[in-house]
């Protein structure tokens, strides 16, 4: 291979203590004219033999691993590791990296081997992941979300850490469902007992995803690029601290409005309860102004069968669509936690956020007792703030 290659470290910086907790190996060579760019594409290059690939691969970590346990006294060491190289070894007896690992005298749980979404047999992974975590390696699924072989991997091998790049998230999606795809994986990861990794953090904005994604770590140009040299553990944390108080300040604020804009939508909400307790239909609507933000709403009784068509507030009167008359709803959470609670005639219940079929925004469902034999679902928008997957209840006026 003509070219020569080196690692250098962008770190990984753990987002509760604002510490640098390790660092991603990455590919460096230098140009004619001396500069320093990525060598990544060395490994997709079809100039270069698997042979040639691979010895390239392994003089990087060994070189990564080499400086790594000379002068990092703390945190660990992100290595990747393709598949195309886990299906060349011949047996699970012998593992290269482990060996190079022991090799510079470091403890092996302050490795982590990144895996990577490309082609690779599913069996021999798993298989050199439990090898590898039997040393005392930890694994991490890398750009999870990039290719579609992700859900067989997870199953298969319940990795370490997820890394996500946010860059893929960069064009293309509306904001809530960059903000519901993340916090779902955020979600997925807390229940596989997996930490989040978002790498690709390059503006505030892309930080306060992470934070929506329940992300442990962060790593992107927003703190620091890849670099030759380690940097001090503490040197990232005042950046850290700062993103967090923006993102409090502004978390903060919002749910500050989001409880005004709720008791507005609960005195409102009284008032149309008040109305359907004494009459039915349209003509208890007729002079109802809804609340900003309420979409729809619909009553069932305590069975969960739809009794009302729904009702929509549309140029300034009132439309019902008897179409989805006698739906059941009895399997949704917030219809029998509703007849669950004990202060049920007081309980307001909403769902999680989702985003509306026939608008595509953000919106909720909310539950409450119209009277001891009916319960009134009401559909409102979400709150820009809200979180996929946060549901709660508010407690309103007793019936009077």
């Amino acid at each position: 291979m003509k070219e020569t290659l080196f690692p250098w470290f962008q770190p990984v910086i753990e987002i509760a203590s604002g510490r640098i907790a390790g660092y991603e190996a990455l590919a460096r060579r230098r140009t004619t004219d001396g500069k320093v760019e990525s060598a990544a594409n060395v490994f997709t290059n079809p100039d270069y033999s698997a042979a040639q690939r691979l010895e390239a691969d392994r003089s990087l970590r060994y070189q990564a691993l080499e400086r790594f346990a000379a002068e990092a006294a703390s945190g660990g060491l992100c290595l990747n590791l393709s598949p195309e190289w886990i299906d060349q070894l011949e047996n699970l007896d012998t593992l290269p990296t482990l060996e190079m690992i022991h090799k510079v005298g470091l403890d092996p749980s302050r490795v982590v081997l990144e895996i990577t979404e490309r082609a690779g047999d599913l069996e021999s992974i798993r298989e050199l992941a439990e090898a590898y975590r039997a040393a005392g390696v930890r694994i991490a699924y890398d750009d999870f979300g990039s290719g579609f072989q992700q859900l067989d991997r997870l199953i298969a091998f319940t990795p370490d850490l997820l890394k996500l790049d946010l860059r893929m998230f960069h064009n293309g999606a509306h904001h809530a469902q960059k903000r519901a795809i993340l916090q779902m994986i955020g979600q997925m990861g807390a229940q596989l007992g997996s930490k989040i990794v978002c790498e690709g953090v390059e503006t505030p904005e892309d930080f306060f995803l992470a934070l929506h994604c329940n992300a442990s770590y962060v790593q992107g140009f927003l703190f620091q690029g890849a670099q030759a040299d380690f940097a001090a553990p503490d040197s990232m944390r005042e950046r850290v601290q700062s993103l967090l108080e923006q993102h409090l300040d502004i978390s903060v604020e919002a749910t500050a409005r989001r409880q005004w804009q709720t008791e507005g939508l609960h005195s409102n909400l009284m008032a149309l309860r008040d109305l359907l307790r004494v009459e039915q239909g349209l003509e208890a609507l007729a002079n109802y102004h809804p609340a900003r933000g309420m979409l729809r709403f619909f009553i069932c009784n305590r069975q969960g069968e739809q009794i009302s068509p729904n009702y929509r507030f549309e140029d300034g009167h009132w439309r019902g669509d008897e179409s989805v008359t006698g739906n059941n709803w009895s399997w949704r959470p917030y219809f029998y936690q509703l007849l669950g609670a004990a202060d049920y005639d007081r309980r307001i219940l909403r769902s999680t956020p989702y985003l509306d079929i026939v608008t595509g925004q953000p919106c909720e469902t909310l539950s409450l007792a119209l009277d001891d034999h009916r319960v009134m679902l009401v559909d409102v928008e979400a709150p820009e703030q809200s979180g996929i997957g946060t549901s709660y209840s508010d407690l309103m006026p007793a019936l009077r």
